[in-house]
């Protein structure tokens, strides 16, 4: 009886000291990702994911990030920013060196920035933070799709508007063929949403989502006629 005593003791202990961390995007409060796989689709050559991490214990943490690229079809520079310091990752497999004493109910971001340089592709990326002697407490996946190599068009051929939005969004095409393309992507990069647009003056009803920050994408075939971000109140 002692000894099953004493064992219960030492893994609560042990449990214990591998308190608890939330892994969060910005704008998303309320969803845990710890373990999930966040889908990114994205046209553009440069662009950051804002996610973070909450110690949702009640001791203090001394954590570090590590970066291991999983696997890339597509040739990218990435930097990561947390509370202290903005670094430059190198080779497949990186940490931050400093770390970051983080207190209960405190929180710190593990920010990613990437720059596509040789067109469309995907890469998936796995974000570990690390307990005091590099323990795991919890990771991450950030699967992208990048199709910076469309073509888009510079002009005013087509305006939407009005941008904040609470119901519909106007997409006035001019100078462009017909069988043009819609698309709507979440802040994780689901599409949500998909409309075909004729010439003149498109009403595209949006009054079944939810409010939030969303991207868009309006295409010809394999031409990207215009993206950008839409806020929909």
């Amino acid at each position: 009886m002692r000894k099953l005593a004493l064992l219960i003791i030492i893994i609560i202990s042990y449990s214990s000291s591998f308190s608890q961390i939330n892994i969060y995007i910005y704008d998303s409060t309320g969803i845990n990702y710890n373990g999930q796989v966040i889908n990114i689709n994205s046209s553009n050559e440069n662009f950051d994911l804002n996610i973070g991490c909450y110690n949702s214990s009640n001791e203090e943490l001394e954590i570090k990030f590590r970066r291991k690229i999983l696997s890339s079809d597509v040739i990218f520079l990435d930097q990561f920013v947390d509370n202290l310091l903005s670094y430059s990752c190198t080779g497949l497999d990186w940490e931050t060196t400093v770390p970051i004493l983080l207190q209960p109910s405190d929180s710190s971001w593990m920010k990613p920035s990437f720059t596509f340089s040789n067109g469309a592709g995907t890469a998936t990326i796995r974000y570990f933070i690390l307990h005091k002697g590099n323990a795991l407490l919890d990771s991450v996946d950030v699967n992208i799709v990048n199709t910076v190599d469309l073509t888009e068009l510079n002009d005013e051929s087509i305006l939407a508007y009005p941008n904040p939005t609470i119901d519909f969004l106007n997409v006035e095409i001019s100078n462009v063929s017909n069988d043009n393309l819609f698309l709507l992507f979440d802040i994780l990069g689901k599409k949500v949403f998909s409309a075909k647009l004729n010439l003149a003056v498109n009403n595209v009803d949006l009054r079944h989502l939810k409010s939030g920050i969303y991207s868009y994408q309006i295409s010809n075939g394999n031409q990207l006629l215009k993206s950008d971000k839409l806020i929909l109140k």
